[in-house]
């Protein structure tokens, strides 16, 4: 007989509440909040404290509840084509990035101020990273893609300057901002004439 709490089921009931509970935490995230409480949770999830304790004993559960919600948002494209999936991608990524849980929790991570917080991010991302990484794998593995960059390195071009303009300059990325990094991640990653 175990003694972990039992997990929320998928489907039915157990999803709404998972989600009422992921969104609740995720709204105390967006207003620059860790601090919030499982009653707070419960208050503005709609649901008991007992369900709250029950599936999700500590503040690190409810946090990795949330954080997981809020990183499955982006989900790497996979059109078949290298280019079609960079533009997609960096679409998803501007407005991922320029969301509130993203520019708070961007704010807290930054501050050093919670060091157990950046390591719960940190490894959260960790996988949804490795995710992003296989996008561009697969565009070198189809030739879609030269091999002169690592997926890491062609993931990084791509998405740190959408990350960037909401953090310094407090807005998303524009259209043409959007089209340049596009630009210049197609050009650095073109395939190689063959010789």
């Amino acid at each position: 007989m175990s003694d972990k709490p039992e997990r929320v089921r998928t489907g039915g009931r157990s999803e709404k509440v998972r989600v009422a509970v992921g969104e609740a935490c995720l709204g105390f995230l967006a207003e620059g909040r860790l601090d919030f409480t499982t009653v707070e949770v419960a208050t503005r999830a709609g649901v008991s404290r007992k369900t709250i304790y029950r599936w999700w004993p500590t503040h690190t559960d409810l946090l990795v509840e949330a954080l997981s919600m809020h990183f499955r948002q982006v989900t790497p494209p996979d059109t078949g084509s290298w280019e079609s999936d960079v533009r997609a991608f960096a679409e998803q990524i501007a407005e991922y990035a320029s969301s509130p849980v993203e520019v708070a929790s961007a704010a807290l991570m930054a501050s050093h101020r919670y060091p157990d917080f950046n390591k719960l991010v940190l490894g959260q991302y960790r996988p949804v990273i490795d995710a992003w990484q296989q996008m561009a794998q697969h565009a070198i593995d189809r030739g879609d893609a030269n091999a002169d960059h690592t997926p890491e390195a062609m993931v990084n071009a791509l998405t740190a300057p959408l990350f960037m303009a909401p953090m310094m300059l407090g807005r998303r990325s524009s259209a043409e901002e959007l089209e340049q990094v596009v630009g210049i991640v197609l050009a650095a990653t073109r395939p190689h004439p063959a010789s």
